[in-house]
């Protein structure tokens, strides 16, 4: 699928979504192009897993500083910063809501409104050589974009008002360590590592990745008691599949399961 501001390829399972431009669009433009390549993917039984990398640009969706700061000090209103306040709503909520795994891997530099986009993701990779850096507090607005949700529970609430509050930016390795980053890749092998990452998430019987998903969202939220009927029913839905009969069946055999494309099935 080939859209202006994205290109996505499906190949064994895996929607790998890549940047495209030098520069980031209107946000506008943006929101509607991902949200109907979302919607494609979610539909799509050929797409187990959505990778979305920084192609040939970061991760840097800042909106047009300029036109706030201007409007601002013209004396507009509130109102004219909503728009870009919805677009970060929907792109944020599409991602958490989508029953696929998302996976984001950064290979250069993620920043400003990229920074939410990143971490909204279920997985977070990054190449050794990425960097970190956040919205910067002292244009007077806050970091918005989901950060006041996602980075304290990544990271903790003292080094969430650290980082925002001094817009330093952060090395991979600081990243990796504080818990922002999932997993550094290596540089040199950057495209093959990511590949194998994918691939094996795309492998995996999907109900019991989506149900994970769902449940390490819930299991921020919920006690104990709500998790255990979760996980009772989960495992229930689980076990009535079409996939975990396989898996079990390749566990027994001593192979890993193999699940054919829902296109294969309709062929046969």
């Amino acid at each position: 699928m080939l859209y202006e501001h994205f290109d996505c390829e499906i190949q064994e399972g895996t929607a790998r979504i890549s940047l495209l431009g030098a520069t980031c669009p209107p946000l506008s433009e943006l929101c509607d192009e991902f949200l109907d390549l979302m919607l494609r993917l979610q539909e799509d039984a050929a797409a187990r897993v959505i990778l979305i990398t920084d192609g040939n640009r970061s991760f840097d969706l800042r909106p047009d500083l300029e036109a706030i700061a201007q409007g601002k000090c013209d004396g507009e209103s509130f109102v004219s910063l909503a728009p870009d306040l919805e677009i970060a709503r929907k792109l944020i909520t599409i991602m958490r809501d989508i029953a696929k795994p998302v996976v984001a891997a950064a290979h250069g530099h993620v920043q400003e409104s990229g920074l939410g986009f990143y971490l909204a993701a279920d997985v977070r990779l990054a190449s050794t050589t990425a960097t970190f850096t956040p919205p910067d507090v002292s244009r007077g607005l806050l970091p918005d974009w989901g950060l006041s949700f996602t980075l304290p529970r990544l990271i903790g609430p003292g080094r969430t008002l650290d980082i925002l509050w001094s817009g330093r930016t952060l090395d991979a390795s600081e990243a990796e360590r504080i818990g922002l980053v999932d997993r550094l890749l290596d540089d040199e092998a950057w495209e093959e590592e990511v590949a194998a990452y994918a691939e094996r998430l795309s492998r995996l019987p999907q109900p019991a990745v989506q149900l994970l998903k769902l449940a390490s969202q819930e299991g921020t939220q919920l006690d104990m008691t709500s998790m255990l009927s979760y996980e009772y029913e989960a495992q229930h839905q689980c076990w009535e599949g079409r996939e975990t009969t396989e898996g079990m069946a390749a566990y027994l055999a001593g192979r890993f399961p193999n699940f054919a494309p829902a296109q294969a099935e309709d062929e046969a």
